[in-house]
């Protein structure tokens, strides 16, 4: 019986190594909304019990005192329980009151400190809280208080004192009266000021002002965002590039989001979606001997589908790819059959036995094709959506044919970049535009990160062997 804090940081990649492997060894995770939403994909995690308890803004949000409860009891339980919570867990988080309930009944609980928003989002635009001359402290407020009558009002006539930064969380909706009560109180209109909008996603916008202005400069900003005032609010620190290879990679927001936390240097150009498709084909499995999922997206949507899994007893499963099968291993099932290479047309050369098999994945132009053995099932469709698709980078990798359509429509240039696609459809739909891509060795973003070291080693030859 035991409840740790985890701090899971404010992005993809910032959980410390400590709260990653705490949460690995739980039986129950109670999360807040996460700025890492692959976080909890992980394959160790899968037999865990994960219950949402966060509270959205403007949506039906999960009572403190239910959660609290809830803590106690999955811990009474004999259970060992993560409490994980975005960025650290005592910065706004309310994991005080929590372990201080917990404390109350009497239950062992360990803290895990995380990465906190207030630094980490401003020195990732390249704003230092800290810096000599300009700022020797800074002072961490929450944005919530300034509409919330039941609140303690905030003194801002001491803030306004204040010489050092200023940064205030979760005040986007409340920045003109935030702003308009600084000035009211004293500070200087002319205060630099920068709102930063969805730090460390793939979408993350800054926006720099006053505080006179920034009201209006940032009136298309989204949530969750930070704003910072003072001096240090008019750096603009640029991260030194990384070295190696440049890269952009043309996919869905959350497979771009996976492969900058393994390439953080990574363009993400998240030019495609994934819609349910408005008539999923027949889900009979009368006669049908394997389940051959092609994708983590169409197990998603297949297990959503499914209803009563009991009806999957007797059924086979195979999967494209090792990623595919840890989505499978998520609901409780081994794959029984993963190709040698992972694409459908070496699962269907290979896939022992003779019975009937369903390739479950996305829906395809002139599905349904079957043959004696094979029967599609179209799932999900890729839609396509647009934005800016000007490549300036060595590398742009596709990760699926729907994600070179999307390219395409989106009147994208490569400008000399090297196409890498993460299989042998996605190649072939590359060469419909009179396009070569290269291969990975393994439809994973491993394998494609090993195709491009390849081709740098393959053109460091080259200009070798020129010079």
């Amino acid at each position: 019986m035991s409840v740790t804090f985890i701090g899971a940081g404010p992005g993809p990649g910032l959980i410390t190594v400590r709260g990653l492997e705490a949460l690995r060894r739980a039986e129950v995770i109670l999360y807040d909304d996460l700025l890492d939403e692959d976080l909890l994909s992980d394959p160790a995690l899968a037999a865990a019990e994960k219950i949402f308890v966060g509270k959205r803004s403007g949506a039906h949000s999960v009572p403190q005192e239910e959660t609290t409860a809830l803590l106690i009891s999955k811990a009474k339980e004999g259970k060992r329980v993560a409490r994980l919570k975005g960025g650290d867990s005592f910065v706004f988080g309310r994991g005080g009151e929590e372990a201080l309930a917990l404390q109350a009944a009497g239950i062992p609980f360990e803290l895990v400190p995380g990465v906190t928003s207030a630094v980490a989002v401003p020195e990732d635009f390249g704003i230092p809280v800290t810096h000599r001359g300009k700022a020797r402290s800074f002072t961490v407020v929450t944005g919530h208080t300034a509409a919330d009558p039941t609140a303690k009002e905030e003194n801002y006539e001491a803030l306004a004192k204040l010489e050092g930064t200023l940064v205030f969380l979760m005040g986007l909706r409340n920045l003109a009266q935030i702003c308009g009560e600084l000035i009211e109180n004293g500070k200087s209109p002319e205060t630099p000021a920068s709102v930063l909008s969805k730090g460390f996603a793939a979408d993350a916008v800054r926006y720099d002002g006053t505080l006179k202005t920034i009201s209006t400069v940032a009136k298309d900003a989204k949530t969750p965002a930070i704003l910072v005032v003072g001096e240090v609010a008019s750096f603009h620190l640029e991260q030194a590039p990384a070295s190696g290879p440049s890269i952009s990679v043309i996919g869905t927001e959350g497979f771009c989001r996976k492969f900058r936390a393994k390439c953080p240097s990574a363009v993400p150009f998240p030019l495609v979606d994934i819609r349910p498709a408005e008539r999923a084909s027949d889900l009979d499995f009368t006669e049908v001997e394997w389940l051959c999922f092609l994708s983590a997206n169409a197990i998603r949507l297949f297990f959503e589908q499914v209803g009563d899994v009991r009806k999957l007893a007797r059924l086979k499963f195979a999967c494209v790819g090792a990623a595919t099968a840890d989505a499978l291993k998520e609901k409780g099932f081994v794959a029984d059959f993963v190709p040698s290479r992972f694409d459908g047309e070496t699962l269907k050369r290979e896939l022992p036995g003779e019975g009937t098999a369903l390739l479950l994945g996305a829906k395809k132009p002139g599905d349904p094709e079957h043959n004696t053995r094979f029967r599609n099932v179209g799932l999900y469709e890729t839609v396509t959506r647009f934005g800016p698709a000007d490549i300036s980078t060595d590398y742009v990798v596709f990760a699926s044919a729907g994600g070179v359509t999307a390219f395409f429509e989106n009147n994208g240039r490569l400008n000399g970049a090297a196409p890498v696609c993460i299989g042998k459809p996605t190649a072939a739909a590359l060469a419909t535009y009179d396009t070569e891509g290269h291969i990975a060795p393994a439809a994973t973003i491993d394998g494609i990160l090993e195709e491009v070291r390849r081709l740098e080693e393959a053109r460091s030859g080259q200009t070798g062997e020129d010079s």
